[in-house]
């Protein structure tokens, strides 16, 4: 970004140890990511400049801040004029699923993100079987979620290590319009 001024439009949240450092680094096309290492959680933000190709083909970048989980109660202080989050749960861990499911409920009620797209990232799918998925879709009562929200949430399957789902959501971080959306379109492959 040309201008230091210029607001991050889209964040990177979720619990400490779900995997945002990861799939940022994996959107960056970051060389040398080093997926054998037990990773340290992020203490404060780290700024991913994402490159991509629009639908007429031509270059893009879009800055995506990312906030640690460690950092929860100031997430507040990064809230404005954001457009879309990344909210990401790893799916391979049911214990830390309650916590993601608190923090974000607490976003979606902040009244200074009523216009703004969330992307529900599930992390972690190539360490997590078919009925952990599930099982974290209920838990985050994704099926309630997608009927009372005046703005539906994009639900998507993802794995830094596989690459899994990266595209995809470079596609929608990139869309201008809301028509990427699948509300309330879950797939119940057990």
């Amino acid at each position: 970004m040309n201008e230091p001024d210029k607001k991050i439009s889209v964040l990177c949240l979720g619990p400490k140890g779900s995997g945002k450092t990861t799939l940022m680094k994996k959107l960056e096309h970051a060389e040398g990511i080093d997926y054998t290492y037990s990773p340290v959680p992020t203490i404060g933000t780290n700024i991913y400049d994402i490159h991509y190709l629009n639908k007429n083909g031509k270059k893009q970048m879009l800055s995506v801040r990312e906030v640690g989980g460690e950092m929860a109660p100031l997430w507040n202080n990064y809230l404005d004029g954001v457009e879309k989050i990344i909210y990401v749960v790893d799916t391979s861990n049911l214990c830390q699923i309650s916590e993601a499911t608190v923090l974000l409920y607490t976003l979606l009620a902040e009244p200074r993100l009523k216009n703004t797209k969330f992307i529900l990232v599930l992390s972690k799918m190539d360490a997590a079987y078919r009925q952990m998925r599930n099982e974290a879709l209920l838990m985050l009562q994704y099926t309630r979620l997608c009927k009372e929200l005046p703005n539906s949430i994009t639900l998507l399957e993802a794995s830094p290590l596989t690459g899994e789902g990266i595209d995809k959501l470079i596609e929608l971080l990139g869309a201008q319009k809301p028509n990427l959306k699948f509300k309330g379109q879950v797939k119940n492959n057990i």
